[in-house]
């Protein structure tokens, strides 16, 4: 089923890391380690958000990075990343030197099976999960210039890189992932936010992303895709660029703020109905954490009336800052559910709006009985 259509109302859904140990009470470092109290804290704030998709995602950008060797740096309040001035492979030649990671042994990459299983035991089902994609892969133990650099001056090298990423790294991880959990085709939801104009040109989209994304396609079957990629007005081309994603994600076009606002609502969709694609409609996190209220609940509005009339639309939250203030994220969920009842009336200015006093995270976690160790 379209998660689009899953409900009598457009879906949301959202991305939060930080901020869900935030308002757990617990440190990230817990929170990125401790798979069990991870994949629980993550059900309750969906729980508590009202969130139609449940929130599953992990740091994902550092997951085989670190399982290869690359230093990341934990911010005891913040998301882990990687440590980009000290990259893995500081010389082409060192690409030689690695070897391939152990899904069962190697970094984090063990945590993110007891994360899955997890999810699996809790809930009885999972509907994907995440991995970096080969080109954020390569940013991330290559470094962004020496990457870059390396495409024009040693387009050889990144190739060879690539096929070790996607062929000894990626897909080793997927299949462990896949097999751990006993769901042969689940859907793997490749992150690749690195891959976006103007940090990349189009020519080098086709040449480092989509085809390389079809390459693990190739190893993996249909269901990997590819997504999050920025950059769409800044692209000099928002429809090739569109093109090019919808081959990395078929059958649904991934646009977020700010370039989603920018580029416009209408554009999109209609490139995503020339398709025969959904849309997911990712709303700004800086929105989200600055507000106000008012403003959050008309860009959904505004997103609704213009891509979610036909059914085949839904709205993503973009990574939740930390401190953002949960009645942004009630008012959010309120107006995706309001505006976003099918069938979707002809005026939204007709729909009357109420935003509702929600209780407080420790408030909702008392009426449940819960508790959290800190």
């Amino acid at each position: 089923m379209d998660p689009a259509t899953a409900n009598n109302h457009v879906t949301i859904g959202a991305q939060s890391n930080d901020h869900s140990a935030r308002l757990a009470g617990i440190s990230t470092q817990r929170f990125f380690t401790d798979a069990f109290t991870f994949a629980r804290v993550q059900l309750l704030i969906s729980e508590y958000y009202r969130l139609d998709a449940p929130i599953t995602f992990w740091d994902v950008y550092n997951i085989e990075a670190e399982a290869l060797g690359q230093k990341v740096d934990y911010d005891p309040e913040g998301i882990p990343d990687a440590d980009r001035t000290r990259p893995l492979i500081s010389e082409p030649s060192d690409l030689d030197r690695l070897a391939p990671p152990d899904p069962h042994k190697s970094g984090r990459m063990p945590w993110v099976l007891q994360v899955n299983r997890a999810f699996m035991e809790m809930t009885g089902k999972l509907d994907r999960a995440y991995f970096t994609a080969p080109f954020s892969l390569a940013v991330n133990i290559r470094g962004y210039e020496n990457l870059v650099d390396d495409m024009f001056e040693r387009p050889n090298f990144v190739h060879r890189l690539f096929k070790f990423l996607c062929d000894e790294v990626l897909s080793p991880f997927i299949e462990a992932m896949r097999s751990d959990i006993a769901i042969p085709d689940l859907l793997m939801d490749g992150r690749d936010a690195w891959a976006s104009p103007p940090m990349i040109t189009l020519d080098m989209m086709d040449e480092y992303v989509v085809a390389y994304t079809e390459r693990l396609r190739r190893n993996l079957g249909k269901t990997v895709v590819t997504r999050g990629n920025w950059g769409d007005a800044k692209s000099l081309d928002p429809e090739r660029f569109f093109s090019q994603k919808l081959k990395c994600s078929p059958g649904t076009l991934s646009v977020l703020d700010p370039d989603l606002y920018e580029v416009g609502a209408q554009r999109v969709k209609a490139c995503a109905d020339k398709n025969n694609a959904s849309v997911t409609a990712g709303v700004d996190a800086t929105l989200l954490q600055e507000g106000p209220e008012d403003a959050i609940v008309e860009r959904i509005k505004l997103y609704i009336d213009k891509m979610a009339r036909d059914g085949r639309c839904m709205i993503h939250l973009n990574q939740i800052p930390s401190e953002t203030p949960p009645d942004h994220i009630h008012a959010a969920v309120a107006a995706c559910h309001t505006y976003g009842r099918h069938p979707i009336p002809e005026n939204l200015a007709d729909v009357r709006f109420h935003l509702p006093k929600r209780e407080s995270f420790a408030e909702f976690m008392q009426r449940k009985g819960e508790t959290i160790r800190i």
